[in-house]
């Protein structure tokens, strides 16, 4: 992807691009996490955090609720990250995604130095068989200009100025579409009032998942799901937005 080579300018908090696999074709425990860090410590990822999902549930008889809470705990996960927090890897049972942070150098460097780079060590221990979807996940973060409003950078948003007089207060908008044969993407953008001097920030963020139906590569199905996660993108951004990211 090229967008901060398009859009210098533009500010992208974290981009995200993970892979899942049939956990019928993949042996697992929890050693393998041990194992891979071994393999890409020595490549900058030296920071290491254990992460514990868990869920709650409550039983509810005749309209009273359980002061017990039913706690049931996910499979652990484990968070690899560089020195400088700029990379990194989440890896969980027949799950890998790599992250870029606040620093998103584009497609064309982001595949081949690290996401090809720490796959091919995540296949060395015998894992990644039978790819299910690929994902990507872009997550943007932008201020309104003070004398602007939202529909002025994105396309499908309703001008304020058709409601007469006054200014946005908030904003919320999630929409999911199915694109054949094998992608779901979905958009979602939200616009944060009441932040300190009147700041109005605005969070997109534009995500797809491409279902391996035809037996790709790792490679194909990723690239399947950037450009379609990153066409999204431009297609809701204003000729305003684009001039001012450029």
């Amino acid at each position: 992807m090229q967008i901060l080579m398009e859009f210098t300018k533009h500010k992208i908090t974290e981009a995200v691009c993970a892979f899942r696999f049939d956990p019928s074709l993949n042996p697992w425990d929890v050693t393998f996490l041990s194992h891979y860090y071994d393999l890409i410590e020595p490549e900058g990822f030296k920071k290491k955090q254990e992460i514990k999902p868990f869920q709650l549930s409550f039983q509810v008889n005749s309209n009273e609720v359980s002061s017990q809470p039913n706690i049931q705990h996910g499979e652990i996960q484990m968070v690899f990250k560089t020195d400088d927090e700029k990379h990194a890897v989440l890896m969980g049972n027949n799950y890998i995604s790599f992250h870029t942070l606040n620093h998103y150098s584009g497609w064309d460097i982001f595949k081949p130095q690290i996401i090809s780079t720490y796959i091919k060590m995540y296949f060395s221990l015998g894992l990644g068989n039978g790819l299910v979807s690929a994902q990507m996940i872009f997550i943007n973060n932008f201020n309104l200009e003070n004398d602007k409003s939202l529909s002025d950078y994105l396309t499908f948003v309703p001008n304020m100025k058709d409601f007469g007089g006054g200014e946005e207060t908030s904003h919320f908008f999630q929409s999911n579409y199915r694109i054949e044969p094998n992608k779901n993407l979905s958009l979602k953008t939200v616009l944060n009032p009441g932040l300190p001097f009147g700041v109005k920030n605005v969070v997109l963020e534009s995500n797809c998942i491409a279902e391996n139906n035809q037996n790709n590569s790792w490679d194909n199905l990723a690239n399947e799901a950037h450009d379609a996660a990153r066409n999204a993108f431009i297609k809701i951004s204003s000729d305003y937005f684009k001039k001012l990211i450029k």
